[in-house]
């Protein structure tokens, strides 16, 4: 039988583990096309190439080289329109390659980014209220649905809560020293349920371009060069791009800006100016969201309260056994308590309550012999950190 990729346990944390998926949170996608139209509107939107013709100040074509354009710009020739005419001047780019390298000619490929999940956000749970309500952080004690000791039964279930109204045993209100120091509605988020939203650690690579400016004029090219040097950023040959979806990547251009020209031929055909360069842009792969592929967001709850508790007892511990459904007889409960019991006909437990039964040997000074018994646990103290229960005699727990 085919073990199916997804099942595999022993394999490096891809971030995907788990199937719980927010149903109110996404982000979009990052991926290759977004560092290309980041490049592109840079040179077509941003940088704000016009050159004057003929009196009239026109913004400068860019296009993004694919299909037939591709295939133009790598033989190196100018584009034409339909009639056969340069359409000059115009800046063209085109996507040489793809890099994975860890070493990406010192462009870094970021930092911890083989295995795991990046935390994009936190947030109260919806859980959290119900969680607040039973904690009653104010320490309110006429409100109905709020934990308190006043809602308490008071009587021989005292985990039980009056009808209608919200108990708990566990510590209500805030702490004493909160108190004293007037923090009664601090802002403090130290014991909520939060939602914490996860993706897979982004991919990153290194994308090349190379970029030609075409011009008939050196006037033209040398104000096109000026233009794109002058909107570097003050670290170097770089400039930040963003892409439409708010991502930003930084592009660092090459040093050398290769001429090209057809001064010696243009006799016969139409003059020509062309300069040549590459620029690298290191790029990230965030969020995929593709067709038949799983959901990048993961979900998790945390834990506000954790507690290890270690259970001793003196004697052996029994597990419960399965009792039956008991007797149909009315006189067989004669002149005994009534307990209820459930489908596996052990007595229904009330919160904290073991099942188990510890047994004791009792000794008989008289009959020099031993006495067997089973003492049940009847509860525990639950506290922060470890808790240690030791059965001292029959029937009763003392708690550390």
């Amino acid at each position: 039988m085919s073990k199916n990729i997804y099942d595999i346990t022993d394999r490096l944390p891809d971030g995907l583990a788990g199937n719980e998926v927010p149903d109110d949170f996404s982000i979009p996608s990052c991926g290759i096309e977004d560092v290309d139209r980041a490049l592109f509107n840079k040179f077509n939107k941003e940088i704000g190439f016009v050159l004057e013709q003929h009196g009239e100040v026109k913004p400068v074509p860019v296009v993004f080289a694919g299909g037939e354009r591709f295939a133009m710009v790598k033989r190196k020739d100018p584009i034409r329109d339909e009639n056969g005419t340069l359409i000059l001047p115009l800046i063209a780019i085109y996507r040489t390659g793809i890099s994975q390298s860890e070493t990406l000619s010192g462009l870094g490929r970021g930092v911890g980014q083989d295995t795991g999940t990046l935390t994009i956000r936190t947030r109260l749970s919806d859980r959290d209220r119900d969680y607040q309500r039973v904690k009653n952080v104010l320490g309110l004690k006429n409100q109905v649905d709020v934990a308190s000791s006043e809602n308490q039964i008071q009587a021989s279930e005292p985990e039980a809560a009056e009808p209608g109204t919200l108990a708990t045993r566990r510590r209500v209100g805030r702490r004493y020293d909160d108190l004293e120091k007037g923090h009664v509605l601090g802002t403090d988020m130290r014991d909520n349920i939060f939602e914490i939203i996860s993706i897979p650690f982004p991919e990153f690579f290194k994308a090349t371009y190379e970029v030609t400016f075409w011009a008939q004029h050196i006037q033209h090219m040398n104000r096109l060069l000026e233009m794109m040097m002058t909107a570097y950023d003050a670290q170097g040959n770089q400039f930040k791009i963003t892409s439409p979806k708010g991502y930003w990547f930084v592009a660092f251009v090459d040093d050398d800006l290769q001429p090209s020209d057809n001064f010696k031929d243009y006799a016969k055909t139409e003059r020509i100016v062309k300069y040549t360069f590459q620029i690298q842009t290191t790029g990230y792969i965030v969020a995929a969201q593709h067709e038949g592929q799983r959901n990048p967001f993961r979900r998790y709850l945390s834990a506000p309260q954790i507690s290890f508790g270690i259970y001793e007892a003196s004697g052996q511990i029994v597990p419960p056994r399965s009792a039956g459904a008991g007797s149909g007889e009315p006189g067989s409960f004669v002149l005994s308590d009534v307990v209820e019991l459930d489908k596996q006909g052990q007595p229904i437990l009330g919160r904290n309550h073991s099942p188990d039964k510890v047994l004791t040997v009792v000794e008989d000074p008289f009959a020099r012999g031993e006495e067997r018994s089973y003492a049940r646990v009847l509860t525990t103290d639950q506290r922060a950190g470890e808790t240690v229960a030791r059965l001292t005699d029959l029937g009763n727990v003392l708690s550390d």
